[in-house]
């Protein structure tokens, strides 16, 4: 889908410029924001991904999560929350009102912080330490899933490359992923 580009979004779009299931691409205080409706709901989040800044205007709204088109990163809407992997960190929301047949984003809202699930809140159900074989993108993940949910325990990390994990993929592309640099 392509995306209409609307430029400051804090002074306003009509409803009807945004088309149901649909975004438009804008600004906010000088940041590039997305902006999303699905039925009478509107979001606005960061225009790119937080895993390699993929254009998230260009990507696929479904429910209330919108996809990343190079590497399928799954965020939602309602949140910047990480719904499905490869990216690892949420991206920014904002405030969006309306105000008869108009919409407005205004403040960027702090991103939410996730409680620890309780699956290793309590010392006896979680594992001495865990080993996970291999360093790549999966092994990173692992490693981050884990601590994300709590684990606070030892994580050794098996591999036969010198470096830290990375996601090896897109090496070739010349990209790097910001959270590993």
């Amino acid at each position: 889908m392509d995306t209409v580009m609307a430029s400051d979004l804090a002074s306003g779009v009509a409803v009807e410029d945004v088309p149901d299931g649909g975004m438009i691409q804008g600004k906010v205080g000088g940041e590039e924001v997305i902006l999303a409706r699905q039925g009478g709901e509107s979001f606005a989040i960061a225009a790119k991904c937080s895993h390699y800044g993929g254009p998230l205007g260009k990507g696929l709204i479904v429910a209330d999560e919108v996809r990343c088109p190079l590497h399928h990163a799954c965020f939602s809407l309602r949140t910047g929350a990480v719904m499905r992997p490869p990216a690892f960190d949420p991206i920014p929301c904002w405030r969006v009102e309306r105000v008869g047949a108009r919409v407005f984003v205004h403040d960027r809202l702090p991103t939410p912080v996730r409680a620890p699930a309780e699956v290793f809140t309590k010392r006896s159900k979680a594992p001495a330490s865990v080993v996970i074989v291999g360093g790549g993108a999966a092994g990173l993940a692992a490693a981050d899933g884990l601590r994300s949910e709590g684990y606070d325990g030892p994580v050794t990390i098996l591999s036969a490359d010198d470096s830290a994990p990375y996601d090896r993929p897109n090496l070739y592309q010349g990209l790097s992923c910001r959270r590993c640099l």
